[in-house]
């Protein structure tokens, strides 16, 4: 018995740290009714319960060569920028390309989860895009090591005429990330909520939201918990660079998907194990 009750407490324990950053279900309030809402996570402003979100975007990356060899080997670093950061991004326009394509799962006649109108509609379209002007990576001798990032999320909506307009969410800062063969694996977390502007009255920083609260107000005091983001894009083939100057550039066109979840910090982490362990020692005196 007390073998069986310390592998439980070890597992449990172990189950703390590896589901803790595990996707979690999330929904996006607006503060407006703009339809389409046969099943809403939190009144008639939100959209229902979703799993993550599917992306488009164009990139313009610079490769530099770092050991002067006019080809891509170990160690040539890449600096990206894509979305509303790229190069090419010209007006609201070109959000039709670099934008939050959709929701999973999707909106559907029987039964499915509310959009609250996203992306659609006869003038109240709304929508979520973004945006990198500095993402970092090494190349490793068959895909790029990223290290470094910051992804912007912004709002818009028809009455935005500009970029300028475009209200800024919160940052994704990207903080390790790879090829894995068939995509490109970036991770990190939220960070520098947008406490200053509101949408159809609600704050920036709790637009999105998890059944335990906002985006927004879980990463601030007095929670300081940290929400983590796992983008999972097409890997697209390096191809002939063309090296001038010790400097190659790449464009390209990408899709993919992102999702999000609540960390628990370390502290609380270690509370619960010593917690358990006691639980355990409990046991064990009360078994003799």
């Amino acid at each position: 018995m007390k073998k069986l009750i310390s592998t439980l407490i070890a597992l449990s324990i172990a189950g703390s740290f590896a589901g803790s950053a595990s996707a979690e279900q999330f929904y996006i309030d607006i503060g407006s009714d703009q339809g389409g809402n046969a099943n809403t996570a939190n009144g008639a402003t939100t959209t229902g319960w979703l799993n993550q979100l599917s992306f488009l975007y164009d990139s313009t990356s610079v490769i530099t060569d770092g050991d002067a060899s006019n080809s891509l080997t170990v160690g040539d670093t890449i600096l990206s920028t894509g979305g509303v950061n790229n190069d090419n991004f010209v007006d609201p326009t070109s959000v039709s390309t670099n934008l939050i394509s959709g929701f999973e799962p999707a909106q559907t006649t029987f039964g499915g989860p509310s959009n609250n109108g996203f992306g659609s509609g006869a003038g109240n379209e709304w929508g979520l895009t973004f945006g990198f002007p500095d993402l970092a990576g090494t190349w490793n001798g068959s895909g790029f090591d990223y290290t470094s990032g910051t992804i912007s999320m912004y709002y818009y909506d028809n009455t935005m005429a500009n970029l300028a307009g475009f209200i800024r969410l919160f940052d994704l800062q990207v903080t390790s990330g790879g090829d894995t063969g068939n995509a490109t694996v970036l991770n990190g977390q939220l960070v520098n909520f947008n406490a200053v502007s509101t949408i159809g009255g609600v704050d920036a920083a709790d637009v999105f939201n998890f059944a335990l609260g906002s985006f927004g107000d879980l990463s601030g005091p007095p929670n300081n918990q940290v929400v983590s983001f796992n983008a999972s894009q097409d890997t697209q083939p390096v191809g002939n660079l063309d090296f001038v100057g010790g400097q190659a550039n790449l464009d390209g066109s990408h899709n993919g998907s992102i999702n999000f979840a609540q960390v628990p910090e370390p502290t609380s982490l270690a509370i619960l194990g010593l917690g358990l362990l006691g639980f355990a020692g409990a046991k064990r005196r009360k078994a003799k």
